[in-house]
């Protein structure tokens, strides 16, 4: 059975309203697929249906969900045009919006944005997304058992930095707090990634206490029960 053929000529209506909902989630490469268009002709179009006049007031509440929602999917230059700012603003509004991560409980929303972005955003631009920490969408990763999309391409998902050595030190603190605490807690005293933890615990042989294992239990039945 053949692929369908790409779409040339006048765009339909149908086609650029499709285009407007799916370009902020899913990016140009994405949006082209689904659309069957190339990649070019999506970009084109955006850059003439959505480009905003530049504009040199105040963020709003809405610029900055555009920002987070679209941030790692669209190229910069593309988002700056369709904000209508230029892309050193937009590079530094994001800096401000990391400086804002949530605290407390992850919400219903959160579980589905992350179901939504995962799979095709690096873990650094998720922090935009969703202004969490990486320790905890890790944690929130694997609750839900996400993956990347295989289409994702492995070196946007390469470590730039890879974590220092395990001191004495910490590893001490490891055997001390791991039993009784949930990873991520412990990640966040060691500012290590719940990746990290695991692994070292692993090879250390540490096992979490019943009463930790019953409480992850529950969360995750509940967890269950709620996206049912």
């Amino acid at each position: 059975m053949t692929a369908s053929p790409l779409r040339r000529g006048n765009w339909s209506v149908q086609e650029m309203q499709r285009m407007r909902a799916l370009l902020p989630r899913r990016g140009v490469v994405d949006t082209a697929r689904l659309l069957r268009r190339t990649a070019d002709s999506v970009r084109r179009k955006a850059l003439e249906l959505f480009t905003v006049k530049l504009r040199r007031t105040a963020w709003t509440p809405d610029d900055d969900m555009v920002l987070r929602e679209a941030w790692g999917a669209l190229e910069p230059r593309l988002l700056a045009a369709l904000l209508g700012r230029t892309t050193p603003e937009l590079h530094k509004r994001a800096l401000q919006l990391r400086g804002k991560f949530s605290t407390g409980p992850w919400t219903r929303e959160e579980d589905q944005l992350l179901k939504q972005y995962y799979g095709t955003r690096r873990d650094e631009d998720l922090e935009l997304c969703l202004l969490r920490p990486k320790v905890e969408i890790d944690a929130a990763a694997l609750r839900l058992c996400l993956s990347k999309d295989k289409r994702f391409s492995r070196a946007s998902l390469e470590v730039t930095q890879k974590m220092p050595r395990w001191t004495p030190a910490e590893i001490q603190i490891l055997k001390s707090i791991y039993p009784g605490r949930e990873n991520i807690d412990v990640a966040r005293a060691l500012k290590r990634t719940v990746a990290s933890v695991a692994n070292k615990a692993n090879q250390l042989g540490l096992k979490k206490s019943f009463e930790v294992l019953a409480k992850i239990g529950r969360t995750n039945v509940s967890a269950r029960y709620e996206d049912a």
